[in-house]
C-alpha cells in the first residue's frame, strides 16, 4: 500500500505536464500558507476565501484544508452544537476520524462526571495524540495509560488523564484536528493533532454571562433490571443516582485607544454527587450516612494582542483550567480526599512580515498537576475490627476502617521555545514554492512527590494489653476496647485488638528531565492543477537517547483546475513522545516498607522492604507510517471528502516480566521493563458530506453527514499491560481460528461502522435556532478468555488462550438543541437555551458481561439548560 500511495504521488506530479503549460497570469493562486510557523493551520490572518483557490466555498463550521488533512469548526460551529459538558471531546463526535472508548466516555451509572473523554484519532492510542491551546501542548504525560487511569482509590498513584486540562469550549474560536497528512511541523503523535485556539477580541466592548444546569431528576438514568434497589442506594462513585451539575461563565472583551485587543473568559462547572457512606443501605450511628463528592473545573482564559504596525504583531495569552474532584471511600470514616489536576498554560507570540519572508516566534509554558490532598490530621489508613470504640460501622459490619491514601504531588512542566520562517511565493520555471522552516526546544520536567510519611495498619489481632517494648501505651495501632463479635484467626470477642502489619509510605521525591530539539523544513510546491508538500521532521530528547526523521509527502491534484474535483494522497510517518510514568515507577516503588509484629511487646520489626518492581530501559520511540488516498468533489454547493487511511504501528511500548539479575537490592528478583514489542494496524476510510445552506422563508438550514469503516488489530491494550516473555506474540484461538495475539481486532475504540448528521436551523422571525445531532454506531464486540487450548510447536506443547467474542447491538441517538434570543437596547440581546441528549431516550447497551445485573448503558433522555445575556 506504500508503494501505491507514493506511486499515484509522482503520478500526480506527472499528470501536471499538461497543466503546466498554463501561463502563470492565469494560473489561480493556491492559498498561502499562515503567518504562524505552525505551517497550515488556518489562521484569521489568511486572505479572504475569494482569493483562494481550494477555498473558495466558506462552509459554516469547516474551512477547506487542500491536502485533507482534517477538520475545522469555528465558533459559530462550536456554539451550536449540543455542548453537554463543555469539553472537547463532545465537539468531536462529528469527526468520523475520531473513535472513543465505550468503557471510558461514562455510563448512565455515572452521569455526574465532568471529566473529558478519551479520543483516538484513526486507530492511535488515546494517550499518543498531541493536544494544543494557542499553540503549546497541554498533554498530561504522567503515566495517562499507567495503572487504572480513572480509579481513585490507589495508595500510590493518582489519576493522570490524557488531557491534562479540562479545556472548556466557551474558550474557543476554533477547534482544528490534523488526522492525516499532518504538516512536519508537528511532532510528538502518533494518532493525530487536536489544535485549540482561543477568541481574539473584537474591536468594539462587548461580553457575555451564562449560566448552564442539569440535573438528575430531570434526566433518565438507565440501570440494568434487577438492580435498581442496589443503584439507588450506591455508596460508590462508579454508581451516581443522584447529581446537580452547574456551569456558571462571564466574558468581556474590547481595544484600547492604542489598539491592544484584550479578552477575558472565566467558567467553573461543578458537580455535586450525594452518596451512601455505607454499604447495603445500612446507617451508621455515629457517622455521615450520606456524604457528598464533587467535581469541579475552572476554566479561566485571557489573551491580548498587538500590532503597532502593518508588519509587527505580538501577542500573550494564558488559560488556568484547574480541576478539584472530591472523593471518600466508602465504609470508611474521615476518608475524604480531594484530586487536584491541570493548570496553567500561557504563551508569549510574535510574527514580523517582511517583503519576502514573515518569521514568527512562541515562548510557552504549562505546569500541569495529578495530586492529592488529604487532612493533615488524618494522614493514615487503619482497619480495626468493630468495637465498643470502633463503632461508627453499621451493626452488620465486622470491620471499622478509617482514613485516606496520603498525599501526592506529581506535576509536569513543560517550557517550550520554538522559531519559524515562511517565505512568500517564489517562482522557479514553471513551480511555485512556499518554503517554511523551523526549530524548536523544549524542556520537560516530571516530578512524583509523596509529601510525608503514611501509614496504613492493618490485620488486627486480640490482645489484652497495649504496652509496647518500651512500656509505653501504644495508642495508635491498639485499643483495649472489647471487640463486638469473634472473626475466625483474626480476633476474639470480649478482647482488645492491635494492628500486626504496619505499611509505611515514606516521603520521598523522584524527578525526571528531558529535553527535546526539533526542526522541520517543508516546501508547499505548485505546478499547474497539482501541488506536492514535501516535508522531513528532526526530533530528539535525552530520555530515550534517539534521534527521529520522519519524512512527510502529501499532494493534491485539482482535476480540472476549476476546483471542484480533488484527488489527494499522502505518505507520512509520526514519532510519538516519551511518557514519564515508566522512569517514575522505579523511585516511588521503593518507598514503602512493610512491618510484623506478632504482639504489641515485641514491637515491630521489618518483614519486607518493598524493592522496585518496574525497570526502564531506553527504548526506541514508538512511531507510526500512514498512506492515505482521498477525493474531495464539489457539485452544486455541495461538498464530499471521501478519505482512505491506513496505518501501521511499530516499536510500540509493552511490559513483560523477566528476571531482574540485579545483585543491588534496588530491584526484585523479577521486574516489568518495557520493550519495543507493540504493533499494531489500522484502516479507516471516511466520508463527510457539507451540504449547501437551504433557504425557505426566512428560514436557512445548513447540514453535515459524515461515516466511517474502521478496523484496528493491536496485540496490546496500552503501554501497562503485562506478559511474560514472548507471549505478547503468543498463539490464541479465537472463534475456532489460530491466530497470533497482534491479529485480534480490539474491543476498545474500534466501532467498525459509525455515521452522524449535524443540522442547524436558524428561524429569523421567530428569533429561534435549532440544531440536531443524529449518530448512528454499529454493534462492537468484547473478548472474553474461556479457557485454555494445546498447541504443539517445535516439539513442546504450548498453552493457546481460548477467547470469543460478545456482541454488543447497533445504537443511535439524537440529539437536539433549542436556543431563543431576546434582543433588548443598544445591541444587547438575552437568550435561553435547551438541549437534550438522547431524545427517544435509547436504552443503548455499552458492554455485554456475564451477569446482566453489571450490563452498562449509555445515559438515557439528558437535558441541560442555559440562560445567557451577551452585550
Amino acid at each position: 500500500m506504500h508503494r501505491l500511495a507514493l506511486a499515484v504521488s509522482i503520478g500526480l506530479l506527472a499528470m501536471s505536464a499538461h497543466a503546466a503549460g498554463q501561463s502563470p497570469a492565469t494560473a489561480t493562486a493556491t492559498a498561502p500558507a499562515p503567518s504562524d510557523h505552525r505551517a497550515t493551520a488556518p489562521d484569521e490572518d489568511v486572505p479572504s476565501a475569494t482569493s483562494l483557490r481550494f477555498g473558495t466555498l466558506r462552509v459554516p463550521g469547516q474551512r477547506m484544508l487542500r491536502y485533507q488533512e482534517g477538520m475545522t469548526l469555528d465558533e459559530a460551529d462550536i456554539q451550536q452544537q449540543p455542548k453537554g459538558n463543555g469539553d472537547i471531546g463532545t465537539l468531536l463526535r462529528i469527526n468520523p476520524a475520531v473513535q472513543f472508548d465505550d468503557a471510558r466516555i461514562g455510563s448512565s451509572r455515572q452521569m455526574g462526571e465532568i471529566r473529558p473523554a478519551d479520543i483516538s484519532i484513526h486507530g492511535g492510542l488515546f494517550h499518543q495524540n498531541l493536544l494544543l491551546v494557542d499553540g503549546v501542548s497541554f498533554n498530561n504525560d504522567l503515566d495517562p495509560g499507567g495503572g487504572s487511569p480513572s480509579n481513585p482509590h490507589l495508595v500510590d498513584s493518582v489519576p493522570s488523564p490524557a488531557q491534562g486540562i479540562a479545556l472548556d469550549t466557551d474558550l474557543l474560536e476554533r477547534l482544528t484536528v490534523y488526522d492525516s497528512n499532518v504538516p512536519a511541523a508537528f511532532g510528538g503523535f502518533t494518532g493525530g493533532v487536536v489544535d485549540a485556539k482561543t477568541r481574539r477580541a473584537n474591536s468594539a466592548f462587548g461580553g457575555k454571562t451564562w449560566f448552564r444546569m442539569s440535573r438528575s431528576v430531570w434526566n433518565e438514568l438507565i440501570v440494568p433490571e434487577g438492580n435498581e434497589q442496589a443503584f439507588v442506594e450506591s455508596d460508590t462513585w462508579t454508581n451516581q443516582p443522584v447529581y446537580d451539575k452547574y456551569k456558571l461563565g462571564a466574558m468581556l472583551e474590547g481595544r484600547t485607544t492604542r489598539g491592544i485587543g484584550l479578552i477575558g473568559t472565566v467558567s467553573r462547572t461543578r458537580s455535586d454527587i450525594p452518596l451512601r457512606a455505607y454499604s447495603n443501605g445500612e446507617m451508621s450511628s455515629s457517622d455521615a450516612n450520606v456524604k457528598e463528592q464533587r467535581r469541579e473545573n475552572t476554566s479561566v482564559s485571557l489573551r491580548a494582542n498587538y500590532a503597532p504596525t502593518d508588519r509587527l504583531e505580538i501577542g500573550a495569552g494564558i488559560t488556568y483550567a484547574p480541576s478539584n474532584d472530591l472523593y471518600f471511600t466508602k465504609n470508611a470514616k474521615d476518608s475524604w480526599f480531594e484530586l487536584q489536576q491541570g493548570g496553567p498554560v500561557a504563551n508569549l507570540t510574535g510574527s514580523w512580515r517582511g517583503d519576502a519572508w514573515t518569521f514568527d516566534g512562541r515562548l510557552g509554558y504549562s505546569d500541569i498537576d495529578s495530586s492529592r490532598r488529604v487532612d493533615a490530621a488524618i494522614d493514615y489508613w487503619k482497619t480495626w475490627a468493630r468495637s465498643e470504640d470502633k463503632n461508627w460501622t453499621p451493626e452488620g459490619n465486622t470491620n471499622a476502617i478509617e482514613g485516606n491514601w496520603g498525599n501526592i504531588d506529581q506535576s509536569t512542566r513543560n517550557i517550550t521555545a520554538s522559531f519559524g520562517a515562511q517565505r512568500a511565493p517564489l517562482r522557479w520555471g514553471r513551480t511555485e514554492h512556499r518554503l517554511q522552516a523551523g526549530v524548536g526546544l523544549r524542556d520537560r520536567h516530571a516530578q512524583y512527590h509523596r509529601l510525608n510519611d503514611h501509614h496504613s495498619y492493618i490485620s488486627p489481632r486480640p490482645t489484652t494489653s497495649c504496652t509496647g517494648p518500651d512500656g509505653t501505651e501504644d495508642t495508635v495501632s491498639c485499643s483495649l476496647a472489647p471487640v463486638y463479635r469473634t472473626q475466625t484467626n483474626r480476633v476474639i470477642a470480649g478482647q482488645g485488638q492491635f494492628h500486626s502489619t504496619h505499611n509505611l509510605y515514606r516521603a520521598g521525591r523522584f524527578d525526571v528531565r528531558v529535553r527535546e530539539f526539533s526542526a522541520y523544513v517543508q516546501d508547499d510546491i505548485q505546478l499547474g492543477r497539482v501541488s506536492l508538500r514535501p516535508g522531513l521532521r528532526f526530533d530528539m530528547d535525552d530520555l530515550m537517547d534517539r534521534n527521529t526523521l520522519a519524512p512527510r509527502l502529501a499532494a493534491s491534484w485539482d482535476v480540472f483546475g476549476s476546483g471542484d474535483t480533488l484527488v489527494t494522497s499522502g505518505v507520512n510517518r509520526y514519532y510519538g513522545r516519551s511518557l514519564f510514568g515508566m522512569k517514575l515507577r522505579e523511585g516511588r516503588e521503593n518507598l514503602q516498607t512493610e512491618y510484623a509484629r506478632t504482639t504489641v511487646a515485641d514491637g515491630w520489626r521489618t518483614k519486607k522492604a518493598f524493592t522496585a518492581n518496574n525497570r526502564f530501559e531506553t527504548l526506541h520511540v514508538p512511531y507510526s507510517d500512514e498512506v492515505n488516498l482521498g477525493v474531495r468533489q464539489r457539485l452544486q454547493g455541495y461538498v464530499a471528502d471521501l478519505k482512505y487511511v491506513r496505518r501501521q504501528g511499530r516499536d510500540e511500548i509493552m511490559r513483560e516480566r523477566v528476571a531482574s539479575d540485579d545483585d543491588t537490592g534496588f530491584f526484585s528478583s523479577y521486574v516489568y521493563r518495557y520493550v519495543n514489542t507493540g504493533r499494531s494496524d489500522s484502516e479507516t476510510v471516511t466520508l463527510a458530506v457539507e451540504m449547501p445552506t437551504w433557504h425557505w422563508r426566512d428560514t436557512h438550514t445548513t447540514a453535515r453527514l459524515a461515516a466511517d469503516h474502521t478496523d484496528i488489530r493491536r496485540n496490546y491494550a496500552n503501554y501497562d499491560v503485562s506478559f511474560k516473555d514472548g507471549t505478547y506474540n503468543r498463539w490464541v484461538r479465537y472463534n475456532g481460528t489460530l491466530m497470533h495475539a497482534y491479529e485480534l481486532p480490539q474491543d476498545g475504540f474500534n466501532r467498525p461502522w459509525t455515521a452522524r448528521l449535524s443540522t442547524q436551523t436558524r428561524f429569523e422571525a421567530l428569533r429561534l435556532s435549532w440544531s440536531n445531532f443524529l449518530r448512528y454506531r454499529a454493534g462492537h464486540l468484547n473478548f472474553v478468555t474461556v479457557g485454555e487450548d494445546v498447541l504443539e510447536e517445535n516439539g513442546q506443547t504450548v498453552s493457546v488462550d481460548v477467547i470469543e467474542e460478545r456482541h454488543n447491538p447497533s445504537t443511535w441517538t439524537l440529539d437536539s438543541t433549542l436556543e431563543y434570543t431576546q434582543p433588548l437596547r443598544d445591541g444587547q440581546e438575552a437568550y435561553i437555551r435547551v438541549e437534550a441528549q438522547n431524545v427517544f431516550n435509547q436504552r443503548n447497551r455499552m458492554t455485554s458481561v456475564t451477569t446482566t445485573i453489571n450490563t452498562l448503558y449509555e445515559p438515557g433522555r439528558t437535558y441541560w439548560l442555559e440562560a445567557g445575556y451577551r452585550f
